[in-house]
């Protein structure tokens, strides 16, 4: 087995990480070992992004949490007509969207749950068809983040079309790009337990290698610190690494832009995932590891790399910028999924609290777009 100096100097003069090499260094637990990988990930994000802690001004709209599926992590759902259901009018979408553009924002991410109800004349697509034509009727210099993997697959069974079909007239609509979440770990085993409802592992990946072969960018997300492995972590992040390199190799319009680490909160989780987990916050000092061995591996392919201020706080979020981090996520203005399931971070975070954070390790800060231009 290689010692961790070989394998950090591999990734230092450029070369990518094996599957094997990336679980050795998941599996380090002295200290000395954990400071060279953090000094390493450290050194690559200076190599491949620059000194620039970069953030976005946007506003997260959960439009529904009325959902058919029954993941065993999430707190959010609802069945319909219970208490705490919701599921937002036209008019309720446009006045958080006017509060968001009055408070600079240049992006809103839209999400929710599978609500099997959301239909305009039976049919599933006319009715996120209007979602996004709600929004960039009145505002069409919105950037607009929306829609998950698992809402593509849902649509397109709804209404019998095609992964295509569904993305790309979401995408002539005014949809610009699709947050790469429901990806939780991409590895069948685990997701039989955590999500055994929801999109499989080749799902998940064809409908990604879809938006970018349409030229749709996207971003990824790992779902860590619950019942997987370090080896189905790598494997996770070797499935986007092969991922992004199908995307470039074959020049497609579309490619994913950041990669984003969700540490588990499983504080209103349902008891038998809390009982197999164990503890209802994130394990700051895994979630750093994993932050900076993201870095190494996915690094050469996937440059920018952002922490959740929502599940670490923004104290655990800004010391990830010292373990790989380049980017400190957005403003969200409110944040219902994770907040729901008991996250200590907060809703919302100002402009100024986050350049103060990017500021307090000596770092510059700039806003960005959705897709990492200035």
């Amino acid at each position: 087995m290689k010692t961790v100096d070989a394998i950090l100097n591999r990734a230092l003069v450029g070369e990518d990480l094996s599957p094997d090499e990336g679980v050795v260094l998941l599996q380090q637990t002295e200290p000395l070992a954990i400071t060279a990988i953090q000094e390493t990930a450290n050194q690559l994000r200076c190599q491949q992004v620059g000194d620039v802690v970069t953030y976005v001004i946007n506003r997260n709209i959960n439009f529904t949490n009325i959902c058919e599926q029954h993941c065993s992590f999430c707190a959010f759902r609802r069945d319909a007509g219970t208490d705490g259901a919701y599921w937002l009018e036209w008019g309720q979408i446009l006045e958080k969207t006017a509060d968001a553009v009055q408070r600079g924002a240049t992006e809103i991410c839209m999400q929710g749950g599978l609500n099997p109800q959301a239909k305009i004349n039976g049919a599933s697509l006319p009715y996120y068809l209007q979602l996004v034509e709600t929004i960039k009727k009145e505002f069409p210099q919105l950037h607009l983040h929306a829609f998950s993997p698992q809402e593509v697959q849902f649509i397109a069974q709804q209404d019998g079309l095609s992964y295509a079909q569904v993305i790309g007239t979401l995408q002539a609509a005014g949809v610009g790009s699709m947050p790469g979440t429901a990806a939780e770990v991409l590895d069948d085993e685990v997701r039989r337990i955590l999500c055994p409802e929801k999109t499989n592992t080749a799902a998940w990946l064809e409908i990604i290698g879809t938006a970018h072969q349409l030229g749709m960018p996207t971003t990824s997300t790992m779902l860590s610190g619950h019942i997987e492995t370090p080896q189905q972590q790598i494997a996770h992040l070797e499935k986007l690494r092969s991922l992004q390199q199908t995307a470039c190799d074959r020049a497609y319009p579309g490619s994913i832009t950041e990669f984003i680490l969700l540490p588990f909160v499983g504080q209103e989780a349902p008891k038998p995932l809390r009982s197999r987990v164990g503890r209802d916050q994130p394990v700051l000092s895994d979630a750093l590891l994993l932050t900076a061995v993201a870095r190494i591996f996915l690094g050469n392919w996937i440059p920018n790399h952002q922490p959740s201020w929502v599940k670490l706080g923004l104290d655990g979020a800004t010391e990830a910028l010292r373990w790989g981090c380049n980017d400190l996520g957005g403003t969200l203005m409110e944040e219902h999924i994770t907040t729901m399931a008991g996250a200590m971070g907060g809703t919302c975070m100002e402009v100024e609290t986050l350049q103060n954070a990017i500021g307090s390790v000596g770092r510059p800060y700039q806003e960005r777009d959705t897709l990492y231009r200035f």
